[in-house]
């Protein structure tokens, strides 16, 4: 750009070039303490002149002195560029003094049965912050409500199989494993070795389309062509109430839980499914390139060390 065009539109370096210079009575010391050279801010103020078509300072020597209208622009300019020039630590104050929030989105599963912890420790230290927890049952929609900024951070499983959201950041905390509910005294419960014929065998117990589960079993069934003998007595997307009714032998369920946290739920067995094993992962999102807020980085730092199978292997 040539020099003459450079300053068509005022900017804010010539405006504090200008305060700096009428305050300073030397262009200097003014060009020493903006890191620029004396021949860059006198262009700056020179070219503020030519758009103003007025003279604002006048040179006597090294010294520069304000003319009356430079006296009057002074007067007007020089608390609105104190004000952004000290815009981060005036935000930063009056930031402290909002009322402080975090909202999580994650799925019911992992509210009821994962995230009790973290939010009881994080509530406990930070009683000033408002933590909103909202639970969703289908994970792509709550990564494009992470998206559009309806919430900070998501706790969510995703198929390792399957390409992750290109605008989301993933951080892996464990896996969960594809495990099989059967009633306590069902045959399946005694049944040293599990095929994918047993899952045709029984009145089952699925979720809808659109779960990982309900994908898992799918896929299990047509790899096997069993995909039409299959016997669904119930569909339903909670883990909570799928346990309920094989506690009730209504029927099995093949579903998607974490094989380490070994929950004794009366009526139930669980056990892996190791005729063809799999795993999805659980991971923190948040938007790529997001700046958090420090509650919404505390309560990762929270879900991490409560949540992540790294963390507690390396505390054991």
């Amino acid at each position: 750009m040539q020099r003459k065009n450079r300053y068509q539109d005022i900017q804010l370096s010539q405006l504090r070039s200008f305060c700096l210079a009428a305050l300073e009575g030397n262009f200097t010391a003014v060009a020493k303490e903006q890191g620029l050279s004396a021949a860059t801010v006198w262009e700056q103020v020179r070219a503020l002149e030519r758009r103003l078509k007025t003279v604002l300072l006048r040179r006597h020597g090294h010294a520069v002195e304000l003319t009356a209208e430079g006296r009057l622009l002074l007067e007007l300019i020089q608390p609105c560029v104190g004000t952004i020039d000290s815009l981060d630590r005036l935000l930063e104050s009056r930031r402290a003094e909002m009322p402080q929030s975090v909202t999580v989105l994650s799925t019911n599963y992992l509210v009821s049965h994962h995230l009790v912890r973290p939010v009881q420790e994080f509530s406990t230290a930070n009683p000033g912050v408002r933590l909103s927890l909202l639970a969703d049952p289908w994970a792509i929609q709550m990564l494009q409500r992470v998206e559009r900024g309806d919430a900070q951070l998501g706790v969510l499983d995703y198929s390792l199989e399957e390409p992750r959201h290109p605008f989301m950041d993933y951080e892996d905390l464990f896996e969960l494993e594809l495990m099989l509910l059967t009633a306590t005294h069902h045959p399946l419960a005694r049944k040293k070795r599990l095929s994918v014929t047993d899952l045709v065998e029984y009145p089952l117990i699925r979720p809808p389309k659109g779960n990982y589960s309900r994908k898992a079993l799918d896929r299990l069934l047509q790899r096997h062509g069993l995909d039409d003998r299959v016997h669904v007595v119930l569909e339903n997307n909670t883990v909570d109430i799928i346990r309920r009714y094989v506690a009730a032998g209504t029927g099995i369920a093949l579903v998607y839980l974490d094989g380490e946290q070994r929950e004794r739920v009366s009526g139930v067995q669980q056990r892996l499914f190791d005729a063809e094993p799999d795993r999805l992962s659980v991971a923190i999102v948040c938007r790529k390139g997001s700046c958090l807020s420090e509650p919404a980085e505390e309560f990762r730092r929270v879900l991490r060390r409560c949540l992540s199978r790294k963390e507690r292997c390396s505390r054991e």
